[in-house]
This record gives structure tokens, C-alpha cells and sequence, in this order.
């Protein structure tokens, strides 16, 4: 075994013993792994509480070659991010961010940006006015699927080139935006407004940290994120059974979001 150290973003956990637990991570220097915290549910752990979810920590692991699931030794936070944990509707935006990058990253595939990106949202989650959220959430959509290859085409028709109008569609299967001309072509296209097609080469050009002063009108931001939660289902292979998504679009029907 070898001993690592790097920054890492803690997505799930689940108990496998009475003192241990399992840890999904998605880290800075080796992607998404998977950790056995041996002890780390006693009440004096030495991992205090920087095996909850989201918190940001500096972990130190121990790495078995030709194994799944590693040790972990050492973590300390950088940030816990407590205010995502203390506001169910951050936690349910942040849920998504982090479900979407454990179900569509393969195991152990660095990815240094995408690292980032999360990070930054996280820390744009936490610090938040909840009618910022749907802007922070569709931004880092965009932006994680150009980082891990399926990013939409927005700049022009994905499938004859034309520049698109005023009059477009969304492909989710072909990936981007349609000329009227090509909207037949994908039988899962949705109308698209030219207010949401600028608002979305809006999200997937400036910073997410630029983006929370953004305005937009609350039916186009909505327009967006429908969009982007449909591409997302699509790109994991399900119309359902995207568990943060499905919570998410409750509470966003229950007005609280």
C-alpha cells in the first residue's frame, strides 16, 4: 500500500460496521474514490466531523493497487460548508451537484477542473440568497458537462450548423440547441425561448461566482434549469431514479425553492 495526500469533497457515506464507515470522494488528485474510516463513528474519532457530506477536507488515504476501496488515515476540513447543512433547500440544490458528479464520473479519473468547479459551487451554495440557487445549480451543469465530454452545443444547430433564431429547440439526445429545420430529427427536442438560450451560453461562459448577482426573469431561469435537469436524466441513461432531482423538483413545485 501507498500513502496519499490530497484535497477532497466528501459526496456520500453509509455504515457497513458498528464503528466504520464507508466514504465516497471526489478528490483534487485522483477523482472519485472510495474509502473505508475505520472508527470514524465512535465519539471521539479522530475524523471529527469532516466526513460530512459536502464538507471539503484535506485527507490523507492509504491506496491499494488493483482495489476499489482504500483506507482512509488522516482528514482535516478546509471548509464544512455548514450552511448548506443547515437550509434543506441548499442541501437539495448541492445534492444534485454532487449526485450528478458520482453517477456520470467513472472511479478514479482525475479531473482537476471538475474538482474546482465543485468546490466553487459548493462554496456559492453556502453563501447564497435562495432565489440565487437555480442560477449557481444550471451554471455548474453546464459547465461539468463540458468537463467530462458532454457538454451541449449551444452556439449553433448541433446538426446542420445553422445559426438558430429566434425559433429554437433543446435536442436532448442530440445534445445542444435545433434550427427549426432539425427539431423533428430528435424526438425528445423541447421548445427553447431565445431568453433561455441566451440565458444558458450566459451560465456556461461566466464564473459561477459573476453569475450570482445575474437576473433573469424567475420563468426563463425555470425555462433553464427544466432544460438542464432533462439533459442531465438523459446523459445518466433514465427518465427517473435520479434521487436528488426527483427531491429537488418537489420542493421547487412546493414553492419553497
Amino acid at each position: 500500500m501507498s500513502v496519499h495526500r490530497t484535497q477532497a469533497v466528501v459526496l456520500r457515506s453509509r455504515k457497513i460496521r458498528e464503528s466504520s464507515k464507508i466514504v465516497v470522494l471526489f478528490s483534487q488528485s485522483y477523482g472519485k474514490i472510495s474509502t473505508i474510516a475505520k472508527g470514524s463513528l465512535k465519539p471521539k474519532s479522530k475524523f471529527g466531523s469532516s466526513l460530512e457530506i459536502f464538507t471539503h477536507s484535506s485527507i490523507m488515504f492509504y491506496r491499494k493497487e488493483n482495489r476499489d476501496l482504500h483506507t482512509l488515515s488522516h482528514s482535516e476540513i478546509v471548509n464544512a460548508f455548514d450552511n448548506i447543512k443547515k437550509d434543506v433547500v441548499k442541501l437539495a440544490y448541492a445534492s444534485v451537484a454532487g449526485e450528478v458528479v458520482e453517477r456520470l464520473v467513472p472511479q478514479e479519473e482525475p479531473n482537476k477542473g471538475l474538482f474546482t468547479l465543485l468546490v466553487s459551487a459548493l462554496g456559492a451554495f453556502d453563501a447564497a440568497e435562495r432565489p440565487q440557487l437555480e442560477i449557481i445549480l444550471s451554471s455548474y451543469q453546464l459547465k461539468m458537462l463540458h468537463l467530462i465530454g458532454y457538454g451541449p452545443e449551444l452556439a449553433r444547430c448541433v446538426r446542420c450548423g445553422r445559426e438558430v433564431g429566434d425559433r429554437s429547440w433543446f435536442g436532448l439526445l442530440s445534445g445542444g440547441s435545433l434550427c427549426p429545420m432539425c427539431k423533428d430529427e430528435d424526438l425528445h427536442a423541447v421548445a427553447m425561448s431565445a431568453e433561455a438560450l441566451a440565458l444558458m451560453r450566459l451560465y456556461e461562459s461566466e464564473p459561477i461566482d459573476k453569475l450570482r448577482q445575474a437576473r433573469s426573469s424567475d420563468g426563463v431561469t425555470r425555462e433553464v434549469a427544466d432544460i438542464l435537469s432533462s439533459f442531465v436524466r438523459v446523459q445518466l441513461g433514465e427518465v427517473a431514479g435520479v434521487k436528488s432531482l426527483d427531491f429537488l423538483e418537489r420542493i421547487r413545485d412546493s414553492g419553497n425553492a
